[in-house]
């Protein structure tokens, strides 16, 4: 049985009213999304094929007060075992739904709060009615795969759908605006930005909540204003257009984690501070993210390669610019020299914010298997090389004892009930 087959065995035991699923995403060219307002973006939702590399919600209506219950995943031979990790009561109490500190209740209790204050509708509700809600991830924690960000958009998608506020125009007030799948990504950025307090750009949630393949616009949000009080990102998906069913890539969590936002608002704050070396970098980035399409439309895998090649050099000089020594990490760049001089690869590179996360190797869509083999083989040769390998620092030499290769599809429908 398929690992998301056991995921749904379990969850539909439960009888949920609403069953909702997130993918993970990749940047293909990034992280333009720290400085969004000024570029174009290329980025996919992705699933994993043998690991669905996804956030799973429900929800269900009892009789018993309202609950949150978070579950660890643990796989064998692709089998789920799936245990209750924690269980909380969920207090209906809006001064507190902004007080919470704890982590794992924090992105809970501030995706219902932003999502209170957007539509009163939903809040009059949401009180009067007792649920439970499960989250379920198999997105590696930190791992540069958007997986807070898919917790957010699943758990927003869902409570619109067993609310039934989604796309539903008769309870808005004046100055409300409709629940869709734009409205929730700008709604899960203030989540992260406003409540969290994590610098974080539009592109993950827009591309979670959309899905496919596509270039996205940020024209004009540069500074995170206010709902309606800036242009809505414009979402190009191009999957389809260029009949576009798959990518050639292999993603490999590095095992490190990372604080993206702390690496983000370092950029971030650089680019504002208009520093010239990251001004001259950011252009060259955002010229090679609008060639990148056209390498795209021809499936011209080895010049879209050569792009991420460069995208993988400037990205080294601005973070070293914005002060990280190592670059784009020293995990991720010695993930990138093991496998990028193999013959059936066009490129390694990363995604997400660097210091740690995930990198994904573009390569021969005939020799994904030996490629991903290959990948796995050296890793564990360098692992086993102990006086090279323990020349690493502690959490790096930590990390890639667990680092994960995954092989991935398109997930064409972004953020989705199932």
């Amino acid at each position: 049985m398929a690992l998301i087959d056991g995921i749904k065995k379990f969850v539909f035991k439960l009888k949920p009213n609403i069953f909702i699923q997130a993918p993970a995403r990749i940047n293909l060219i990034n992280p333009l999304d720290a400085v969004e307002g000024d570029f174009w973006m290329p980025s996919v939702a992705i699933n994993g094929i043998e690991d669905p590399l996804s956030v799973f919600v429900y929800i269900k209506e009892i009789h018993d007060k309202s609950v949150v219950k978070f579950y660890d995943i643990k796989t064998e031979r692709n089998k789920a075992n799936i245990t209750l990790k924690t269980q909380e009561e969920l207090v209906k109490n809006r001064l507190f739904l902004e007080e919470v500190i704890n982590d794992d209740l924090k992105i809970i209790y501030a995706s219902i709060y932003r999502l209170s204050i957007f539509n009163s509708y939903f809040w009059n509700k949401f009180r009067e009615k007792n649920i439970e809600i499960g989250i379920i991830t198999t997105i590696p924690r930190q791992s540069g795969l958007g997986g807070s960000a898919s917790i957010i958009i699943g758990l927003l998608y869902g409570l619109a759908e067993f609310f039934h506020i989604y796309n539903n125009f008769s309870h808005l007030k004046p100055g409300e605006f409709p629940i869709n799948k734009d409205v929730i990504a700008e709604i899960a950025t203030k989540v992260e930005d406003k409540d969290l307090r994590v610098t974080a750009g539009y592109s993950d949630r827009y591309v979670i909540s959309r899905g496919g393949l596509c270039f996205c616009s940020y024209i004009g949000k540069l500074h995170h204003m206010e709902f309606s009080k800036e242009p809505l990102a414009v979402y190009d998906r191009i999957n389809d257009t260029y009949n576009i069913t798959n990518l050639p890539i292999i993603v490999c969590y590095s095992g490190i984690i990372h604080e993206s936002g702390s690496i983000h608002g370092k950029l971030r704050e650089s680019y504002l501070m208009k520093e010239p070396k990251i001004l001259r970098d950011y252009e060259k980035l955002s010229e090679i993210a609008w060639k990148s399409r056209f390498a795209i439309m021809k499936k011209d895998w080895r010049l879209l390669g050569k792009y991420f090649k460069e995208n993988t050099e400037l990205m080294n000089k601005v973070m070293k610019n914005a002060g990280f020594k190592n670059g784009i990490g020293l995990g991720n760049n010695l993930l990138i020299n093991l496998i990028q001089d193999h013959p059936e690869v066009y490129a390694v590179k990363l995604t997400g914010a660097g210091g740690g996360g995930s990198v994904f190797a573009l390569a021969n869509p005939n020799k994904l298997d030996d490629v991903l083999m290959d990948w796995k083989n050296k890793l564990s040769n360098l692992i086993y090389e102990q006086e090279k390998f323990a020349s690493l620092p502690l959490d790096i030499i930590k990390g890639l004892r667990n680092a994960k290769f995954y092989k991935i599809r398109i997930d064409p429908y972004g953020v989705k009930k199932l």
